[in-house]
């Protein structure tokens, strides 16, 4: 039983890790799977500090130290040049949150959320008032 209990732990204190630390390289590609990301923002490259658009805008990220892992402050949302002039969150978005998890080893999502309020907990991030956006992304074969 403490074995299991040791994992739960381990497991939880290594999803804490911000994304770029948690044995990825830093600037690293993921290609763009779902209609919200193709149509969107297209291909990205997160690095430590930002997020590259496939327009090249530059999204400027901060970790944020929360209950709720791999948490991320940005700013800027409004000046980025996205696909067909979309908008990253809602259209008067220029500060908010973004949580970059893995939903699987070679995939990557990043749930938006608009304004000053942080999301407060990972169960029922997409129902949060403040949530704006869902991209999903695969690492290049």
């Amino acid at each position: 039983m403490k074995i299991k209990i040791t994992s739960v732990f381990l497991g939880l204190s290594l999803a804490s890790i911000p994304l770029a630390y948690a044995g990825e390289a830093p600037d690293k590609k993921w290609g763009a799977s779902s209609t919200t990301a193709t149509s969107i923002t297209g291909d990205i490259v997160v690095g430590l500090t930002s997020i590259t658009m496939a327009t090249g805008s530059v999204l400027h990220i901060k970790p944020v130290t929360s209950e709720v892992p791999n948490l991320y402050r940005f700013t800027g949302a409004d000046m980025l040049m996205l696909i067909r002039n979309n908008n990253l969150c809602l259209p008067d978005t220029t500060d908010g949150y973004l949580v970059l998890s893995y939903p699987s080893k070679n995939m990557l999502a990043i749930d938006v959320f608009d304004g000053d309020m942080p999301p407060m907990t990972v169960e029922g991030m997409e129902s949060q008032s403040n949530f704006c956006a869902s991209y999903n992304y695969e690492m290049p074969g």
